[in-house]
């Protein structure tokens, strides 16, 4: 095989696929990226068995062929060496002879046949979204995913396709987020995915521009289709909680707030929360809201923010990252937040079918 390749392109496909090579001790195969050069066309693939990530870009082959070389290792090399042309050629033997402007690299591959084949995507069910909306969709829920590996499929993130839309959630059992978007697909295309935490974040990557993304969704694997790139994923095969059930079904008080200066004054009051400590509270009364955070024995911080409300005074602690999590998300110059009380559970709302649902702490 022998082909030639402009550096800042060789680089950028390296960078794409690179992420989910795994760390040394891995099998020799997994840390290494799948070449393939035919024409103008060059062919980056790598996996962990459980994600594969596929992307291309142009190139001149003089001779065709594929193998497969550590990844992290060709990619610190050419990132290493000036902007120019960087020619490949790899023997029968799988030695690779790289030059690069004045670069010389030689590294041992191994063979393209003993490299993991990418799943086919016979019988799927295919939908078609822009990628920028599956991109938004995916920064208004995932970060209310779980980091707890005890709890493996709230890991996830949830994809339904029923009724004529998609619904995104995740939740980590104390807060939950929730998007939905309209879009068609035949009736019997509805199904539920639960997609794993490492292919949200590949997703969240590989989306960078206008376009749309084909998702083809089979019994225990999706994958993602863009312009230049495809991302092949097991899907978690337990089944996901009823979300449905924690969400209240109304909420007698409705506060309507500027959200950055709400995100403002909980990021000035949580400066004076600590670990064992991390936890704000917040004071809803007549057209004003009290935003405080306190330490035993260290301080105090607090803030107050206009609020549009004529209720009850309600006061309810929370996590304040927790609070600021979706504010940051959220596009709206304004928010709705709905409370019963200060011991049951809150809902932040704004413009879009998207909802929020956040566990108080308790007050002691």
């Amino acid at each position: 095989m022998k082909f030639t390749i402009v550096r800042s392109q060789f680089i950028e496909g390296l960078k794409s696929v690179q992420n989910i090579v795994g760390a040394k001790g891995s099998l020799a195969i997994l840390q290494n990226v799948l070449l393939e050069a035919n024409g103008d066309e060059l062919k980056m693939t790598t996996t962990d068995l459980d994600i594969s990530i596929k992307t291309s870009a142009k190139c001149e082959t003089e001779e065709s062929g594929a193998t497969s070389l550590p990844v992290k290792l060709l990619f610190n090399s050419i990132n290493k060496a000036a902007e120019g042309l960087v020619e490949v050629e790899v023997g029968e033997d799988e030695k690779a002879s790289i030059t690069a402007g004045s670069a010389r690299f030689r590294m041992t591959g191994l063979p393209e046949k003993d490299f993991p084949r990418l799943p086919q995507d016979e019988d799927a069910y295919t939908y078609e979204i822009e990628g920028q909306t599956i991109k938004e969709m995916l920064r208004k829920t995932a970060y209310a995913a779980s980091q707890d590996d005890t709890r493996r499929t709230l890991k996830g993130v949830l994809m339904s396709f029923k009724e004529q839309k998609l619904t995104m959630v995740a939740t980590d059992g104390r807060r939950l987020a929730l998007v939905e978007k309209e879009m068609e697909f035949p009736a019997d295309a509805e199904r539920d995915i639960v997609l794993p935490s490492k292919a949200v974040q590949e997703l969240q990557r590989a989306i960078n521009g206008e376009g749309k993304v084909k998702i083809r969704v089979q019994k225990s694997q999706v994958s993602f289709e863009t312009a230049n790139m495809r991302i092949y994923s097991k899907l978690m095969d337990d089944a996901y909680p009823n979300y449905v059930q924690v969400i209240p079904r109304s909420c007698k008080e409705s506060i309507t707030v500027d959200r950055q200066l709400l995100l403002d004054a909980l990021e000035r009051a949580s400066v004076m929360t600590m670990d064992e400590a991390h936890s704000t509270k917040l004071i809803f009364e007549d057209n004003r809201l009290t935003v405080t955070s306190a330490v035993n024995d260290i301080g105090s911080a607090s803030d107050e923010v206009p609020i549009k409300y004529a209720g009850d005074k309600i006061e309810i602690m929370f996590n304040p990252n927790y609070v600021m999590d979706p504010l940051k998300a959220i596009d709206d110059d304004e928010v709705k937040i709905e409370l019963n009380d200060g011991h049951a559970p809150a809902v932040i709302k704004c413009s879009i079918p998207f909802l929020y649902v956040l566990m108080p702490l308790r007050i002691s």
